[in-house]
């Protein structure tokens, strides 16, 4: 983890620049990124309804509350976890929309933002959803890139005891954008990084399963 978080910081331009400190070869002769405001090339819409009552292990709906991307989702989402049968009226997903939680009794939480890959999903109220134009911003590089920029997103963030995000100041936020191919490029390298630190996590949550099972047969069981 750490060294995505360093990876990240070279793939990303630092503040105040325009230029990453590492480029992939067929694009270090591409110029520097250019710099827009998010609701540039971005639209926002708001998610509906959808109370925690409305979700069954088996409704005819895939479907995300707002408060599981705090707890369940990272920078993508490829599958979801919920289901409902509350279909009337709802907000659905499109493939590579950004989702970002609107209030939390905490600013940090706000900075959370999650792709979603998947068509069709019904996404509840107190979600913001970020809807870029294809022909300029990569869904998964703009949840990975606002991830990357927290302290920035944080500045838009109002409230005193329930903080808000609301997409009117979310909008101003600044982002460099290099071309279309480059973000893509960046955006599936992290994602394989992300494999990687999943298969890692498996394996050494085994390790500690075996650990634990080792030292109750190395050690005496309670004596009465």
């Amino acid at each position: 983890k750490q060294h995505k978080k360093g990876l990240m910081q070279q793939l990303f331009p630092a503040e105040g620049e325009t230029t990453p400190r590492l480029r992939f070869p067929e694009f270090r002769e591409a110029g520097a990124w250019e710099v827009k405001r998010l609701g540039e090339v971005c639209c926002f819409l708001k998610g509906k309804g959808l109370p925690k009552t409305a979700i069954t292990p088996h409704g005819v709906a895939p479907c995300i509350h707002y408060g599981e991307l705090f707890t369940d989702y990272g920078e993508v989402i490829r599958d979801t976890k919920s289901y409902t049968d509350s279909t009337n009226n709802c907000v659905k997903s499109e493939e590579e929309d950004v989702l970002m939680p609107t209030s939390d009794v905490t600013p940090n939480g706000l900075a959370k933002a999650s792709c979603i890959k998947e068509k069709g999903v019904v996404l509840g109220g107190d979600i913001l959803i970020i809807r870029a134009n294809k022909q300029l911003a990569f869904g998964e590089f703009l949840s990975r890139y606002i991830r990357y920029k927290e302290q920035d997103v944080l500045r838009y963030v109002s409230g005193t005891t329930v903080f808000h995000l609301y997409s009117s100041s979310i909008s101003k936020l600044k982002i460099a954008l290099p071309e279309l191919e480059e973000q893509q490029k960046i955006a599936h390298c992290l994602s394989s990084l992300d494999e990687v630190i999943g298969l890692e996590s498996h394996k050494l949550d085994a390790l500690k399963n075996l650990k634990k099972g080792l030292m109750q047969q190395l050690f005496p069981q309670e004596v009465a």
